[in-house]
């Protein structure tokens, strides 16, 4: 799950995130953060894009949730 400003997208839903990170999930440690920057992500690789409520994502405890990777 990647997070970030939204800065612009096209006809076929390709997006440019600026200040934005992943989230990797596992289950067996906490979420991991990677840091990405400035990043493209291509329109086939989206499933939903949204807005998020920073008040409800900065009291997530991150480090104790996990979750069982997609696919």
């Amino acid at each position: 799950n990647f997070i970030g400003t939204l800065k612009g997208f096209d006809q076929t839903i390709n997006i440019i995130l600026d200040e934005s990170h992943e989230r990797v999930f596992s289950s067996s440690t906490g979420v991991a953060q990677v840091v990405l920057g400035l990043h493209i992500i291509r329109g086939d690789n989206i499933a939903i894009v949204g807005q998020i409520d920073e008040s409800v994502d900065s009291r997530l405890d991150l480090g104790n949730m996990k979750a069982e990777p997609l696919g």
